[in-house]
């Protein structure tokens, strides 16, 4: 991805690049109240995390494109442990992490 500043009076941040492109694909042969994503995503996305085979989507300037729905996410707060870090002053607690179904 590539992002940048245009403009010399009113300035506007833009984005370029493929994943900008897929993502815009992607929205647009989008579910309501779905989130889709990539086979890409799946590959990366871990074990928190289920996922449902939507089919293949002919993606312009792409070509086939597996596409999955995220159906439910695990708690990954062990990941983000307050031990981890020094907390902040003034910082609440954490609230408890659940587990999320789509």
């Amino acid at each position: 991805v590539v992002a940048g500043v245009l403009g010399t009076k009113r300035f506007l941040f833009d984005m370029w690049g493929d994943a900008v492109n897929v993502a815009a694909r992607m929205e647009q042969h989008g579910v309501p109240n779905q989130i889709q994503v990539t086979e890409k995503v799946v590959e990366n996305a871990g074990p928190e995390f289920t996922f449902e085979f939507r089919g293949t989507l002919n993606v312009k300037g792409k070509g086939p494109m597996g596409a999955y729905f995220l159906k439910s996410a695990k708690s990954v707060c062990a990941r983000l442990s307050v031990k981890e870090r020094a907390p902040a002053k003034n910082e609440p607690k954490p609230a408890r992490c659940q587990s999320a179904v789509i």
